[in-house]
């Protein structure tokens, strides 16, 4: 009998996130480990009456890819894919988080994971006009890689799942409302001391719609205006390869130092993919506090409680940001002990509460 919880979440993406609807043509990416939420999903999409299309992302079908390729295929965009994209009303990503083995991709040599980002780029620009989410499935590799038991994990993903979404979303309009009127935001904590303007830039909710879980009020900086220095503790994986101890300085916008105490060489290719990777696309706040412990999945602990994160690469045109890149690299800072911010020279957060609370 299939975990009750698997059939919630289901219905939590074709419902709210997605707000599917009969005769929508849904795309959905997926692979094997998430077959028991796509057969939970396909039910719901079968129930309304829409159409569906599954494409298998596998991490190991695609390092057999990429580790063949030339730089010339890799550098070119899949039509294929931009035509289903185009006729999708509906993308559902289940592949991008869930695998059998998180390091499949580490051993592809970073350039060939740029070009790659580059020719996919516009497939991406392509799924940003439609309804959309990403999510996943627990799995025992994402069970070992947060160091818990399968039990736990998946304990874990669906108390940060299957949330009261719309009351989260009345709790985080709090910090957008507060955001919007801000000028100039101010962040401090160990090893950081960055400012930059958000003046004329929309903050954004995420309650579970884009992304699931959501929990995060984010934003594009005015990118010309970042200044200061950043130490990003927590680490993340990007296309199966980690990043850890990652350290900024900006000067007029622009990235002049970086560095990493692993994965330095993976951060300083992607930051020079081109012009806009080395430039601040988003600052996100989490917010959501179902999410109670670091996993080492960017899909949960950018939204995690008492953290930030920055990305550097592609903004948000739906938050007035004008940058473009083909990467959006999100690196994590947790706030709870010692960490600062203020809007407009004021503190609306600071040990580990917000001004409000």
């Amino acid at each position: 009998m299939a975990d009750p919880r698997v059939l919630e979440h289901a219905r939590i993406v074709v419902e709210h996130s997605c707000k599917v609807k009969k005769n929508d043509f849904v795309m959905i990416v997926s692979t094997p480990e998430a077959q028991e939420l796509l057969i939970a999903i396909a039910s719901q999409l079968g129930r309304i009456g829409a159409r569906f299309i599954v494409i298998d992302n596998s991490p190991a079908v695609m390092r057999a890819y990429t580790l063949q390729a030339d730089d010339d295929t890799l550098s070119t965009t899949p039509r294929l894919s931009i035509a289903v994209a185009k006729e999708a009303d509906v993308i559902i990503n289940l592949g991008q988080f869930t695998a059998s083995n998180l390091q499949e991709m580490s051993d592809v040599p970073p350039h060939k994971l740029q070009l790659s980002s580059i020719a996919w780029r516009p497939v991406s620009e392509i799924i940003n006009t439609k309804r959309w989410n990403i999510t996943l499935h627990p799995t025992r590799a994402l069970a070992q890689e947060a160091k818990m038991s399968f039990d736990a994990y998946c304990d874990f993903v669906y108390s940060a799942v299957i949330r009261d979404w719309p009351k989260m979303a009345a709790e985080m309009q709090a910090l957008a409302d507060k955001m919007a009127a801000t000028r100039t935001v101010h962040i401090l904590g160990k090893d950081t001391d960055i400012t930059f303007s958000i003046e004329g830039r929309k903050p954004l909710v995420d309650s579970g719609e884009k992304n699931l879980p959501g929990g995060e009020v984010y934003i594009s900086p005015v990118d010309s205006t970042v200044e200061g220095q950043v130490y990003f503790d927590l680490p993340i994986n990007h296309l199966g390869q980690d990043v850890k101890g990652a350290r900024l300085k900006f000067r007029n916008g622009q990235a002049v130092e970086s560095s990493a105490e692993e994965g330095a060489d993976l951060l300083k290719t992607l930051m020079a993919a081109d012009p806009g990777a080395g430039r601040v696309g988003e600052l996100g706040i989490g917010m959501n506090r179902g999410i109670t412990r670091f996993t080492k999945n960017i899909l949960f602990d950018e939204k995690m409680g008492d953290t930030i994160h920055m990305a550097v690469g592609h903004a948000f045109p739906e938050s007035g940001g004008t940058n473009e890149s083909a990467v959006h690299i999100d690196m994590i800072k947790t706030m709870k002990e010692g960490g600062t911010i203020l809007f407009d020279d004021v503190p609306i957060y600071a040990n580990g509460r917000f001004s409000w609370e």
